[in-house]
């Protein structure tokens, strides 16, 4: 089951298994970068959503590699790296949204493991349109990358 939490007037930290009440074991000291949160933004809207958070989860694949509580195998970062650019480019097609960027942090562990964040942050469209294949604008406020952070998606713009 998705876990969801407020965070802050900030974010929606939408995560399985590893949430402001949950502690999870992290993985073993020797791991590779491991996926730890989704987060959900809506930084133009006051991070309120004009749809229920659900309804994006829904059509988020990298949902499915978060760990569960009191599941030992945790996804690499450098496996679901693709199925959140492939996430992304999906919720660009379906027209909802005026603009929509991901950007990756690490979020380490007591044990020093990289806990990789991917937050998704997204400007909804009042209406839905037919995407043009020109990758999103992000708001020129929003062009830089939270510091400690970097941008996974769109493609780099001029």
């Amino acid at each position: 089951m998705t876990r969801v939490a407020t965070l802050s007037p900030v974010a929606l930290l939408l995560a399985v298994g590893v949430g402001a009440a949950v502690q999870q074991a992290p993985p073993p000291a020797d791991s590779p970068p491991v996926l730890r949160f989704l987060e959900l933004r809506f930084p133009t809207q006051g991070n309120q959503p004009r749809e229920a958070p659900q309804v994006y989860l829904r059509q988020i694949e990298l949902v499915q590699h978060l760990t569960m509580p009191g599941q030992p195998e945790w996804s690499l970062y450098d496996d679901v790296e693709e199925v959140a650019l492939a996430d992304a480019d999906r919720l660009w097609q379906t027209g909802q949204f005026e603009s929509l960027w991901v950007d990756v942090a690490d979020r380490p562990f007591e044990n020093g493991v990289s806990g990789m964040l991917v937050t998704f942050s997204f400007v909804e469209r009042a209406e839905t349109h037919v995407p043009s294949d020109v990758h999103p604008a992000v708001p020129l406020s929003f062009r830089s990358p939270a510091e400690g952070a970097w941008r996974l998606y769109p493609p780099s713009q001029p």
